[in-house]
């Protein structure tokens, strides 16, 4: 303030937000034309005298907002009333604030590539779910239906493994693929791992997705409500027990008369806007966050549909409640609980045949269900070594019908506890002993109206006497890690050598008990100023599925699948914020579990570890990295993906690695092979709050086996299709789409509101997604994927 009486009181707030500017310049300029600058307190407020009556014009600038002016009417200095006003400034850079810095680093993992979450929520296709950015990334093939199934670097969906803040859940996507099992909002980062990741992940053989939850709280309580086509679902994010929020200042800005930085406890933590600020904390300060979203698309389709008999609902919810303590002297301790459910039933009018067998008419209805809570908890003991330990406690379940007398049950209990040492005795090395341990039980119920013993004699119209089976049992896996990291170079960045091995184990107690180690290695060179050599190779394993590792006698033999895994790659910095990436990689697969074709009955193994295969390619991505208007991405996958079942009896000689592809000895396509995937995407902000964003994507058709006839079967009233060529020889045209997004943001004084539209497949090509045969077999179409569809919503934001 200045000398004298104050003339004029105000404050100074952020529009949208509400929050205080501290530090802001205001400048008064009074009718003679002397003009006076005061700093607002850490509150927003600043008061003003020695101003000349009459009126008196108000300005309020600053770097990346916009420019606020008022005039008012003053008083001589002591007599007339003090002028109360309100002054708000509109931040202009929400939005690029918002972004997670983008950097490289060099680090264990050959290729590691991280996208900010604000970055993702501008993709068109996305509906703004971070975790569907995948797959637009070098490696991830495109899911059918846009499904959202992780199909990486040739292998199968099943192979590749999703954390959340390094604990396993089973899936990530809700019914269709189109949204994530987190909220968006409290998804801090997602590593996207196609390959040659370190040995802190295992039990797969394919990619790693590992989506981090943020450890970042605002100094004022958050409010988000979110609507689009598919869902709406709401979010409170606050901190409790902050005090008085400190922003500091610009270094380029003149420094207010404040002492609140050296207040004691200060914690830094971003704001809306992304503006980092200084808040004092109570002892028992904690960060919350709570979010949950329901979809409504099950109401939606009947009025599209109609009353036609034929019914599809699908619906889901999820939810999630984060804590975090912020008033620990060292380290982190936070809790994170999340679930979700997704239900699908799709229903026929009564005088529709599903096929000749009585047991199968009637509707069909699937669920499944996971729910989590977890701690993480990280604490340095002592100077050079730090302790991180996340223990975890689920559920997992799942529920299939059809009609009355087909009925699946499954459900399981899941303890998972990962533990890692990190040892850092110099500045070169970097030891890391870590425990990934997996236990539970698990029970299942199947109901079936005939006995499967008696499949040899299987007659669809005679009397048959319902099957009951039921099973349980425990489980457990101790998979322990070690990891060094070596800087071996004066320069510590120049060369990192990354050695590793991990001990997989499973044992189903009275099934199945088998144990073997892995091997891995991985080098970052930095040999040319902004480019690195990176290369690395490993074995990876993955234990049989639930399905394949249960038998009523106990008697399972089966093995672990294996992949020998290896890479090579580049990466170049161009420009500031551009760079390049280049990725040649190669794995082979063999103890592949496949179907026994000597199996006739049930005391038969029915899978056997005999298959092989082998994927290869070259990956590359130029992008832009969010700095300024512009971001981006261009991303170029050409690979291969083979698979034999049967080598040995098919007489496939040389059995190898590099062996020939020869159709006649068993080798034919994986399902998923798509030889080029090509994807750009790129946005750009406008000025006024619009931002516009599009992606154009070309994919290889999937192959197929085709059919030109069919054989009558006058017993069962049907015919069977037979082949006109080996297993996947054929392949459907290519995929084609051009998909657009524009956003609107529109600030109020005491809120925030987003509008956006999504264009899918504005311009498409053909884009089959399945074969459909005739009744006999004489006849195909191609169905197609997704139609054109604009999906608006909006997000409003509110902050107290």
């Amino acid at each position: 303030p200045t000398a004298g009486p104050p003339q004029v009181r105000g404050r100074l707030l952020e529009m949208g937000s509400r929050r205080p500017l501290e530090g802001f310049p205001v400048v008064a300029t009074d009718s003679t034309g002397v003009s006076l600058t005061v700093f607002a307190d850490a509150d927003g407020w600043f008061s003003i005298g020695s101003l000349a009556p009459g009126p008196v014009t108000l300005t309020a600038t600053w770097p990346g907002f916009s420019r606020a002016e008022e005039t008012v009417e003053v008083g001589p200095a002591g007599v007339a009333p003090v002028v109360e006003v309100k002054l708000w400034l509109k931040n202009e850079r929400f939005r690029e604030d918002e972004l997670v810095g983008y950097y490289r680093l060099p680090t264990e993992q050959v290729t590691k590539r991280t996208i900010s979450t604000e970055e993702i929520k501008r993709i068109p296709g996305t509906f703004g779910d971070p975790v569907r950015v995948v797959q637009n990334l070098p490696g991830a093939a495109r899911s059918p239906m846009g499904t959202g199934l992780l199909v990486i670097r040739g292998a199968n969906p099943e192979d590749s493994a999703v954390y959340v803040d390094g604990i396993r859940i089973p899936f990530i996507y809700h019914l269709g693929g189109y949204v994530s099992v987190i909220n968006a909002d409290l998804v801090d980062n997602i590593d996207y791992l196609p390959g040659g990741y370190g040995v802190e992940y295992g039990r797969s053989m394919g990619g790693v997705l590992d989506v981090k939850t943020s450890r970042s709280w605002p100094d004022r309580n958050r409010l988000v409500w979110n609507t689009d086509l598919l869902d709406s679902g709401g979010l409170f994010v606050g901190t409790f027990g902050r005090r008085r929020p400190v922003a500091p200042a610009p270094a380029d800005a003149p420094s207010p008369p404040s002492t609140a930085d050296e207040a004691e406890g200060a914690a830094r933590s971003p704001v809306a806007g992304g503006t980092t600020v200084e808040a004092e904390l109570d002892p028992g300060a904690i960060g919350i966050g709570v979010a949950a979203r329901r979809s409504y698309i099950d109401a939606v389709i009947p009025l599209i549909t109609g009353d036609s008999g034929f019914t599809i609902k699908p619906r889901w919810y999820d939810y999630q409640v984060k804590l975090q303590a912020l008033r620990l002297p060292r380290g982190h301790l936070s809790a994170f609980v999340f679930g979700f459910q997704d239900v699908l039933r799709i229903s026929t009018p009564a005088d529709f045949a599903q096929g000749t067998d009585p047991d199968t008419q009637g509707d069909l209805a699937t669920k499944y269900d996971t729910h989590r809570a977890m701690l993480t908890w990280e604490h340095p003991l002592s100077d050079d070594l730090d302790l991180r330990l996340v223990p975890s406690f689920g559920r997992d379940g799942a529920e299939l019908n059809l009609g009355q007398e087909f009925k699946l049950q499954q459900s399981q209990w899941l303890w998972e506890v990962r533990g890692e040492l990190v040892y850092r005795p110099t500045d070169a090395l970097k030891a890391t002993a870590g425990l990934d341990f997996i236990g539970g039980w698990y029970r299942f119920r199947t109901e079936f109206p005939f006995d499967p013993t008696t499949l040899t004699d299987y007659d669809p119209l005679a009397e048959r006497e319902p099957f009951v089976q039921e099973g349980s049992g425990t489980g457990w896996g101790p998979d322990a890690y070690l990891e060094l990291s070596w800087r071996p170079l004066a320069d510590r960045d120049r060369l990192v050598i990354t050695p590793g091995v991990r001990t997989d184990f499973v044992n189903i107690v009275d099934q199945l008990a088998i144990f073997t180690p892995e091997p891995r290695i991985s080098a970052r060179a930095r040999v040319l100023p902004g480019g690195s050599l990176k290369a690395g190779a490993g074995l990876y394993h993955q234990p049989p599925q639930p399905f394949e590792s249960w038998r009523p006698d106990g008697n399972v033999q089966l093995g672990f699948e294996r992949a020998l895994a290896s890479e090579l790659g580049w990466e170049q910095e161009l420009l500031p914020g551009l760079d390049v990436d280049v990725s040649l990689f190669y794995k082979w697969l063999d103890h592949q579990i496949v179907d026994n074709p000597d199996a006739s009955s049930l005391a038969d193994q029915f899978f056997i570890n005999e298959g092989i295969g082998r994927a290869y390619g070259v990956e590359t991505i130029l992008r832009q990295a969010p700095v300024g208007p512009l971001f981006g991405w261009v991303s170029y996958t050409l690979s291969r993906s083979v698979r034999n079942d049967h080598p040995e009896r098919m007489g496939a000689e040389p059995v190898g690695m590099f062996g020939p592809f020869d159709r006649d000895q068993g080798w034919y396509a994986f399902d998923f092979d798509q030889t080029h995937i090509l994807v750009a995407v790129g946005g750009y902000t406008l000025p006024k709050g619009f931002e516009v964003s599009g992606k154009v994507q070309y994919v290889t058709g999937n192959p197929y086996t085709p059919y030109s006839g069919g054989v009558y079967d006058i017993d069962q009233d049907l015919y069977y299709g037979y082949s006109t060529g080996a297993y996947n020889s054929a392949r459907m045209p290519a995929f084609f789409a051009v998909d657009l997004r524009a956003d609107k943001r529109f600030t109020f004084k005491t809120w925030k509101l987003d509008l956006f539209l999504d264009l899918l497949n504005v311009v498409r090509g053909e884009n089959p997604e399945f074969v459909q045969y005739n009744y006999d077999y004489t006849e195909s179409t191609y169905i197609r994927g997704l139609p054109f569809i604009p999906s608006p919503g909006f997000e409003a934001e509110f902050e107290f």
